[in-house]
């Protein structure tokens, strides 16, 4: 059943309760069904208060609203177990939200603040269960089995194959592309194609424009990338890196893309769905 509807059918049950505006001092974080993005102004996490978190919620349990006062957004690791104060979702507010989050995705979150002792603690990764279609993202946390389609050297293989591309001439469709410089890789355009990838391959979608009407370059500005140039390819179904290469390079389109001399950085990614259907993201750009 999908986030929505979960939703939509406990939404009668809450409305029963007295659904009270937070006061002024309370932040109220909000919850946009459709897509599944949740966004939590400040939350404590075994002990660390995380600033500005995004995270896209692909399954989840209700477990109650008190409508009472609104308490301090909390989340605990070891139990899934997240308390929203007040929520605003379709309109309304909703005040001690409680839900167990099964499977999710964190889009972005500021660095924790300071410990009792005066040191920054270390943020905890949330768990989620290792299944194909609920892929986890950490910003910054590069490739790892859930973007990277499991498949094995995943960033090496990339760039060994994206730099052999680049390294002679080519032709892509009608026009003659000459050799280009070696692209680095770049964890902010990476961080947008994860959070792309993971977005097509969730909500069952392949576009460049997200579900929420953000271009690929909006994408990348809010993955952190000042860019002057950026460039995106996406792909479905290959099921290795060689594979999703030789497909790009056999677009002209693609293949522009990977031989644009104007571009320095790269960033790759792959997400499986719970179809077995790989969804591939690759944002290249020039800061």
């Amino acid at each position: 059943m999908s986030i929505k509807r979960l939703f939509q059918r406990a939404a009668p049950v809450v409305a029963i309760g007295a659904l009270l505006a937070p006061p002024a001092a309370h932040a109220l974080d909000a919850f946009d069904g459709p897509s599944g993005q949740l966004s939590i102004s400040s939350i404590l996490v075994s002990g660390s208060t995380y600033q500005g978190v995004t995270v896209l919620v692909r399954s989840y349990t209700l477990l109650g609203v008190d409508g009472g006062t609104p308490a301090t957004d909390t989340y605990d690791p070891a139990t899934n177990l997240l308390t929203l104060g007040a929520v605003l979702y379709q309109g309304s507010t909703y005040n001690n939200v409680r839900v167990k989050i099964n499977t999710f995705t964190l889009l972005a979150a500021s660095t924790p603040s300071t410990s009792g002792s005066g040191t920054p603690s270390t943020p905890s990764t949330p768990s989620t269960p290792s299944t194909p279609s609920t892929p986890t993202f950490t910003p910054g946390a590069g490739p790892v089995a859930a973007n990277s389609c499991n498949l094995s050297n995943f960033n090496s293989d990339l760039m060994t194959q994206i730099n052999a591309t680049r390294a002679s001439g080519r032709t892509c469709g009608s026009t003659f592309y000459p050799a280009a410089p070696a692209l680095t890789w770049s964890s902010p355009l990476f961080d947008a194609a994860a959070n792309h990838s993971a977005d097509m391959a969730t909500n069952n979608y392949f576009l460049h424009t997200s579900l929420d009407g953000r271009t690929f370059d909006q994408r990348i500005t809010a993955a952190g990338y000042s860019w002057s140039t950026v460039g995106e390819n996406i792909a479905a179904g290959q099921t290795s890196v060689g594979s999703v290469m030789a497909a790009w390079i056999a677009s002209p389109g693609h293949c522009a893309n990977l031989m644009n001399s104007a571009f320095t950085n790269v960033g790759t990614a792959c997400v499986l769905n719970s179809s077995s259907t790989l969804y591939w993201t690759m944002d290249l750009g020039r800061p």
